[in-house]
């Protein structure tokens, strides 16, 4: 199976030479914009009121997500999500000189969540490409001891991550960089099982949550608009992602998928 990368393509209309024509521009089909250029950042809201004592507050994480084709088999499109929680279980870098990598997992591909299909082409009315089916990223990470000291530098953990009704928005103003869906997430470790209303955009945008809910602070990029890299079009607010107060740029809640200022 290889990769298809789906890129932005800017499509230039005729109206200039071909008058009183309609002229519908045809669909590109589901496109996503690949991780490997940059990561999604993700928002979740709680659905479920989980045991505080066992569940740890998530509010947003980035996102690898990819798109799969076998150019050989038709209708063969996947849709691959790989959370940056479930990523970082895979290794620990150890606090020595050389700053070593332990592996905590049998393999290096658990972390990814796969779907068994995804839309050939958007739906006519909404712009949406589901993703169906998606099989769970569950990472089983041993813990990793000082070898000289017998001291536990972080304890054994397994989470699940189960993503459900995936849509991504795939539009000509819009080409893959906005989604949405349900996240089950559970660690047995602790107990813990949430489930999360997700939306996410791409690329990842870091921002000012002082700026942010300042209308008089004049830095757009801070504010997730102009200058921020993201597409100006978007209705993009600032959330905290982070106990420490980080913020990142992601769809309103308010709008949902898509997200668009108008």
């Amino acid at each position: 199976m290889s990769k298809r990368i789906a890129s932005a393509v800017a499509l230039l209309g005729a109206a200039s030479i071909i008058s009183g024509c309609d002229i519908k521009q045809p669909s590109a089909g589901c496109q996503v914009q690949d991780a490997d250029f940059a990561a999604w950042q993700a928002v979740y809201t709680l659905k479920t009121s989980p045991d505080a004592t066992k569940c740890q507050a998530r509010w947003g994480e980035a996102l690898g997500v990819f798109k799969y084709v076998d150019p050989e088999i038709p209708n063969s499109n996947r849709l691959a999500i790989r959370p940056e929680g479930a990523a970082a279980l895979t290794e620990y870098t150890m606090d020595d000189e050389e700053e070593t990598v332990v592996s905590r997992v049998d393999t290096a591909t658990v972390a990814t969540s796969i779907a068994a299909e995804l839309a050939e082409a958007p739906d006519e009315k909404t712009g949406l490409c589901a993703a169906t089916e998606f099989a769970p990223a569950t990472v089983a990470a041993r813990e990793v001891v000082n070898e000289a000291t017998g001291e536990v530098l972080v304890a054994a953990q397994t989470v699940s991550y189960a993503f459900e009704n995936v849509q991504v928005y795939s539009a000509p103003r819009a080409p893959g960089t906005q989604l949405k869906g349900t996240l089950k997430y559970t660690d047995s470790s602790t107990g813990c099982e949430a489930e999360y209303d997700m939306l996410a955009l791409w690329p990842q945008t870091a921002c000012d949550m002082d700026a942010f809910n300042n209308p008089s602070d004049t830095n757009k990029a801070d504010r997730c608009d102009v200058g921020s890299g993201i597409n100006p079009d978007f209705d993009a607010v600032c959330m905290p992602i982070g106990h420490d107060g980080e913020g990142a740029c992601v769809p309103n809640p308010a709008k949902g998928i898509p997200s668009f200022k108008e």
